[in-house]
């Protein structure tokens, strides 16, 4: 009896080996990889993702059309990448990037599920596997394999001065039109899993997070610039803020706004140039999930209200 508990017990462990090394290499997503914006003017975007918000460019390439693209480091598989061209949808919002273990597994699976695929896999200018499909709603995502050798690869451990505002994108959020049929097509391509209230998903067993932006409203292309947007993690919001506001470039961008969600966690919200937003927000207390975060806005104010545009461009106007 005691020979038989023995052996059952070192079955159950082979098979939870080999169960743990099936998981380990089939393939899926890993987290956020980047945010890709169309700017309006290159230098103006360096200028403000770099010398404002403190982060500094890993490397440039030329984009298949010919357009400059700069990649922005916030840590070594997360960036902000910016395209000196015309925006084509969405506002200025190109696409998201996922980071995934395995590009080539990912594009048999997706077409497994009946999604539109590439005929192939190929490097990108980066020199790194990706590949790109076309969510329910029209956004392009990306999907991306780093390489050993890669432009991305050759960054490790380079370009992230101490002046960075951050270190890790928490979320990155798009505008989509049913949010049932966003939470089904990201949980079946990519193993999303939605939490809390049901605005987020969280990303397997990555800390990183996927936003499901919805209103009843018409979408405009103001509210692509709000709804499509970055989160980025800051342990302290109000004295980044503070250090942000108090910088003289502070006076050629639109004025930050400061909020509170319902479990006491600070939010704020930066506007690019071009209009895109940029979040700031207090990553979970210890011991807290970050699906109690509820509200993304503090009671009675909409993020990217007509009335804050108003007041900012009446701001704008009185200091010319």
């Amino acid at each position: 009896m005691r020979r038989a508990a023995v052996l059952l017990l070192l079955l159950l462990s082979v098979t939870e080996s080999v169960w743990a090394a099936d998981k380990a290499n089939s393939p899926r997503i890993l987290g956020v990889a980047r945010m890709s914006y169309y700017v309006s003017d290159l230098g103006k975007a360096r200028s403000y993702y770099e010398d404002f918000l403190g982060f500094q460019e890993a490397f440039s390439v030329k984009a298949p059309d010919g357009a400059d693209a700069v990649f922005v480091k916030i840590n070594d598989g997360q960036f902000i990448e910016l395209i000196a061209e015309p925006p084509k949808n969405h506002g200025f919002l190109y696409g998201i990037g996922f980071e995934t273990n395995d590009a080539r597994g990912m594009r048999t699976h997706l077409a497994s599920l009946g999604i539109k695929v590439p005929d192939n896999v190929s490097k990108d200018q980066s020199g790194d596997l990706s590949l790109e499909i076309a969510d329910p709603f029209g956004f392009t995502i990306q999907i991306i394999q780093y390489q050993p050798g890669s432009k991305t690869a050759r960054t490790r451990g380079k370009f992230m001065p101490d002046s960075r505002i951050s270190t890790h994108i928490d979320h990155v959020g798009l505008l989509i039109g049913d949010r049932d049929e966003a939470a089904k097509f990201y949980g079946d391509a990519f193993g999303f899993v939605r939490e809390g209230d049901g605005t987020k998903m969280k990303i397997a067993d990555s800390p990183d997070r996927f936003e499901l932006g919805f209103e009843r409203k018409s979408a405009t292309i103001d509210r692509y610039h709000v709804k499509d947007h970055i989160c980025l993690s800051v342990p302290d919001v109000p004295a980044v803020t503070s250090m942000l506001s108090a910088k003289p470039a502070a006076k050629g961008f639109r004025e930050i706004e400061n909020h509170q969600l319902g479990n006491g966690k600070h939010v704020a919200e930066l506007y690019d140039l071009d209009g895109n937003r940029v979040e700031l927000m207090e990553p979970p207390k210890t011991g807290e999930s970050a699906a109690t975060e509820g509200s993304e806005t503090s009671p009675g104010k909409e993020i990217g209200s007509p009335s804050d545009h108003s007041a900012t461009a009446a701001r704008k106007s009185k200091s010319h």
